[in-house]
């Protein structure tokens, strides 16, 4: 029987590098959808890629409505030590 921490390193193919990305992932994330908890819309993804922030929601709607808030989503990151280049939206395609 394999150790926990083996599996999450081998198996999973986590490292450090891996490890910190996702750590950058969850915390963009998590302070975005906290910011917008009490908005009509919802951000199911957000991650920073090639110094470029995505955010994704569910409906071509929301994604309107997120762009309005451009600024904010910058001010707020840079709270974090965050500064992407450029912003995208994408409306995410569900099953």
């Amino acid at each position: 029987m394999k150790h926990i921490s083996e599996v999450i390193t081998k198996d999973l193919g986590l490292n450090k590098e891996n490890s910190s990305l996702l750590d950058e992932k969850t915390k963009i994330q998590k302070h975005l959808k906290n910011y917008f908890k009490d908005k009509p819309y919802k951000i199911e993804n957000a991650y920073l890629k090639n110094k470029t922030l995505y955010i994704e929601s569910n409906s071509a709607e929301e994604t309107e409505a997120l762009r309005y808030e451009e600024r904010n989503i910058m001010k707020l990151l840079s709270k974090i030590n965050i500064f992407p280049d450029k912003v995208r939206f994408r409306t995410s395609i569900g099953n």
